[in-house]
C-alpha cells in the first residue's frame, strides 16, 4: 500500500529559513530535516541568495540538502521576496518597447547564427513514486526523489533543427519522463511569435549575475498558442472506462499502467493557453531566463506542466556566447484516487544541465611560392 504525502505547509522563504535554523538548533536528524523541508510549500522563490545564507547558517545532511534544492527548483517559477528585488523605478513605456524589440531581434537574428557547438546534456530525473523510508518498511509517497541520471553529447544544430516548431518546449519519453526541449531557440521563437496575439506587460527588475534584468510577464490565449501537448490515452483493460495518459512525445504524458492494445489507445493533442515570464538584459535584448506554464482544464490528464530555462555566458575558445545552462520541467498528474494508491508517480521534476561546451575548428593559412 502507498500512503499519500501529508498536505504541504505554505511558507515564505524567511519562515522556512527560521524553521531550519530552529530545527538545526534542536539537533534534528538528517531524515527529520528532509521530511520537514519536503512538507513545505513556498509562497515565494527560494533564491540563490537565501540558499547561500542558509548553507552558511545551517549544516544539512545529504538527504536534507537534496530536499532543499528540490524545494528551490519547485519555487523557481515564483517571484523572489520583495526585499531581494532592486529598488529601481519601472522604465517608461518607450524604454520597455525598445527592450522587447531588442529581444525579438536577438531571437530572430542572433540565436540562429550561433556556431554549431557540441555540449554535454545531463538529465537528473525525479518523481514521487513510493519508496521505503526505512529498511524493509512499507513504500510510502514521501515527495520527490531522484530516479536516475543520464548524460550524452549533443550537437546544437541537431537540437535546433530536429525539434518540431510545435513541440519546441518539451518532450515526453516513456522511460525518461518529462524533459525540456527547444532550449537553443525553438521555444523562444514560439513564445515571441505567439505573444504578437497575446499580451506582454512590465513586471519588475530582478538581479541576475550581479546585474539588473528586466522582467516581463506574458500571456498567450488558446487561439494563438503553438504550445502543443501530446498524450496517448490508454484505457486500463481491468477497469472499464479508466483512462491513463502516456506516450512518446509531448510536454506531459503520464502513464499509470501500460496497455499495448492499439484498439484501446487514442492520441490526444491539446494547444492550451499559457503564460510565463521573460528576463531580458536591458542593454542588449539578450534573454537570460524564461518560464512557461500551461493553463490546463479540469478535463486535461495533468494538473500542471511548467518549464524554466536559464541562459548564461559560456566561453568557447576566445569568444563568449550566451547559451542554455540549465532547465527545469515540472508536471503534476490529474488527481486520481486509484493512481495515488498505486506505485505510479504523480509528480515529476527533470533538471537538465548543459556543460562542456566546445566546437571543432581549424585555422588555415595559404602561402604563395617563396622568393629564391
Amino acid at each position: 500500500m502507498a500512503v499519500p504525502a501529508l498536505a504541504a505547509k505554505r511558507e515564505t522563504a524567511a519562515q522556512l529559513e527560521q524553521a531550519l535554523i530552529a530545527g538545526s538548533s534542536a539537533h534534528k536528524t538528517d531524515a527529520e530535516m528532509a521530511r520537514q523541508i519536503g512538507s513545505t510549500e513556498l509562497s515565494e522563490q527560494l533564491s540563490e541568495a537565501t540558499l547561500d545564507r542558509l548553507r552558511a547558517q545551517v549544516i544539512l545532511g545529504p538527504q536534507a540538502t537534496v530536499s532543499l534544492q528540490l524545494l528551490a527548483d519547485q519555487s523557481a517559477f515564483l517571484d523572489p521576496p520583495a526585499s531581494e528585488l532592486p529598488t529601481m523605478a519601472a522604465p517608461e513605456a518607450a524604454a520597455q518597447q525598445r527592450m522587447l524589440s531588442a529581444a525579438r531581434s536577438y531571437v530572430g537574428e542572433t540565436l540562429p547564427r550561433l556556431p554549431n557547438f557540441l555540449a554535454t546534456r545531463t538529465i537528473n530525473r525525479y518523481d514521487d513514486s513510493p519508496q521505503a523510508v526505512k529498511k524493509d518498511g512499507w513504500p510510502v509517497r514521501a515527495g520527490l526523489h531522484r530516479v536516475d541520471t543520464s548524460s550524452r553529447e549533443i550537437s546544437v544544430r541537431d537540437e535546433r533543427e530536429n525539434q518540431p516548431p510545435t513541440q519546441g518546449s518539451a518532450v515526453w519519453e516513456r522511460q525518461i519522463g518529462l524533459i525540456s526541449g527547444g532550449e537553443f531557440g525553438t521555444t523562444l521563437g514560439m513564445i515571441l511569435t505567439d505573444t504578437f496575439q497575446g499580451r506582454v506587460t512590465w513586471s519588475h527588475w530582478e538581479q541576475i549575475a550581479h546585474a539588473p534584468a528586466a522582467v516581463f510577464r506574458y500571456e498567450v490565449p488558446r487561439t494563438a498558442s503553438h504550445f502543443e501537448l501530446i498524450s496517448t490515452l490508454q484505457r486500463e483493460a481491468a477497469v472499464e472506462g479508466f483512462a491513463a495518459p502516456s506516450g512518446p512525445r509531448g510536454i506531459a504524458s503520464i502513464g499509470v499502467r501500460p496497455n499495448n492494445d492499439p484498439a484501446r489507445t487514442s492520441i490526444v493533442r491539446v494547444r492550451p493557453a499559457y503564460h510565463g515570464s521573460l528576463w531580458i538584459d536591458p542593454a542588449t535584448g539578450t534573454i537570460l531566463r524564461i518560464t512557461m506554464e500551461a493553463e490546463l482544464k479540469d478535463s486535461d490528464p495533468f494538473r500542471r506542466a511548467a518549464i524554466l530555462v536559464e541562459y548564461g555566458p559560456v566561453k568557447i575558445g576566445d569568444a563568449t556566447f550566451i547559451c542554455p545552462v540549465r532547465s527545469l520541467a515540472l508536471s503534476l498528474a490529474a488527481f486520481d484516487t486509484q493512481g495515488s494508491a498505486s506505485d505510479a508517480p504523480t509528480e515529476w521534476l527533470n533538471e537538465t544541465l548543459f556543460t562542456a561546451y566546445h566546437r571543432f575548428a581549424s585555422t588555415t593559412r595559404v602561402l604563395g611560392d617563396s622568393a629564391p
